[in-house]
């Protein structure tokens, strides 16, 4: 069994010392179609969901079109590097990525963790297309990827600032060998990340990118399913292998009901060309909204009965979370057109984002509530919370003032609630 175990090892080894000096000769091998590159942060309380994912990813395994290769942090000493194969997984050694990462603890809240291994990945797997994808723990805007041990016995978290960062080397390396100047599929399954201001710092470094809204399972989504899309047929456009991976999440779920908004699961895919339409036309809103809100707070707690919020409060992978409400964008938008209807530029500005976000977001799938169904748009986007000091230094809030409209709303609430308090 050991011997058997040793055969495709050698024929990795002997296929990534082949890969290192590049693409260029005319004696090459045609490159792969895909490259499937997973990065999965279960150095907490997903240790055992991580070890089921790698199970099932091994079920479908790569071929000669489709290559699987992931990077786990686990709860054990230091990480696992495995190419996917059918029915099992080639254990390799991680110093083959970086010398020092032998007996080394990962950190997968580190982006140059996350950049080494993608952009080795790529630069020694090279394809026509690739596919990565980040599973763990998420919180929207605050990051997500949670290490419980850093290698100093602290937690770390990734960053919106710091992904962006990881993703704009690994785009360099993608340049570098197939000539494409984006990640042609990104997967976030992770909690919350479905929001315009995640997709605002890294929608450039990919061309369609898979994100939830709301909480996820904790399996995250099937990774055998994700993954058989590409095998079973590797020419397919990327962006329907993208909507396959959003079926797979939510039909197994799709006759179920949620007790809750909390727990409905969520997937929509992201077109990030359509997506930079949305941007300016939601700071025209903001800008807006916020010149009229001393005369319409009650109007806008209105707005806030009448949308479809997603709140992260939680204890997350022994980090305490300070709470942020988002807004489903689009119930939002329609609340605002039936509240402000005295306001004709307000409605006509919320439409124009309306028209935006159908063209940014190609596909949305979701479950429904037990008592009634839901109607949501795919992207969330900051509504109230704990930290708006720390989102007004968002990129997103800098370019487009969201978090002046966030604050303009709040200081009066704050007002009306402290003279009730005090009656």
């Amino acid at each position: 069994m050991r011997r058997n175990r040793l055969i495709p090892l050698v024929v990795f080894l002997f296929s990534y010392a082949f890969n290192t000096e590049g693409l260029c000769t005319e004696d090459r091998q045609p490159l792969a179609k895909w490259t499937c590159i997973f990065y999965l942060a279960g150095d907490n309380f997903l240790d055992w969901f991580t070890r089921q994912n790698l199970e099932r990813m091994k079920q479908v395994g790569s071929s000669q079109d489709v290559r699987v290769i992931v990077l786990s942090d686990r709860t054990d000493k230091g990480g696992h590097l495995y190419e996917v194969r059918k029915g099992y997984l080639v254990d390799l050694p991680m110093e083959a990525v970086k010398p020092e990462w032998k007996n080394e603890e990962l950190n997968t809240g580190d982006p140059e963790t996350l950049s080494t291994f993608a952009s080795w990945a790529v630069e020694n797997l090279p394809a026509e297309n690739y596919f990565i994808l980040l599973g763990g723990y998420g919180e929207g805007w605050m990051g997500l990827q949670h290490d419980l041990d850093n290698g100093e016995g602290k937690v770390d978290i990734l960053s919106i600032d710091e992904l962006e960062e990881a993703l704009t080397d690994i785009t360099k390396s993608i340049k570098k060998t197939n000539g494409k100047d984006c990640i042609d599929i990104l997967g976030l399954d992770a909690c919350y990340m479905g929001m315009v201001e995640v997709l605002y710092q890294i929608g450039d470094r990919a061309r369609y990118v898979i994100v939830s809204e709301n909480e996820e399972a904790l399996g995250g989504w099937p990774y055998d399913k994700v993954i058989g899309a590409f095998v079973k047929d590797p020419t397919r456009p990327a962006g329907e292998l993208a909507s396959s991976a959003v079926d797979a999440y939510i039909d197994p779920v799709q006759n179920e009901k949620a007790p809750k908004i909390n727990t409905v699961y969520t997937a929509s895919l992201i077109d990030t060309e359509g997506f930079k339409k949305l941007i300016p036309r939601l700071e025209a809103l903001a800008n807006e909204l916020r010149d009229i809100l001393p005369l319409e707070i009650k109007n806008i707690l209105v707005v806030d009965r009448l949308t479809n919020t997603f709140t992260v409060s939680a204890h997350i992978a022994g980090r305490y979370v300070p709470y942020s409400v988002h807004y489903d964008l689009g119930e939002f938008l329609k609340a605002v057109t039936f509240t402000f209807n005295k306001h004709p530029s307000v409605c006509t500005t919320a439409e124009d984002v309306m028209e935006a976000l159908a063209k940014a977001v190609v596909k949305e799938r979701h479950q429904d509530l037990a008592d009634r169904r839901l109607s949501l748009s795919g992207l969330t986007i900051y509504s109230m919370g704990a930290e708006l000091e720390a989102y007004s230094k968002l990129p997103f809030s800098q370019k487009t003032g969201w978090n002046k409209f966030a604050e303009a709303k709040l200081k009066p609430l704050e007002k009306a609630m402290g003279e009730k308090s005090t009656r």
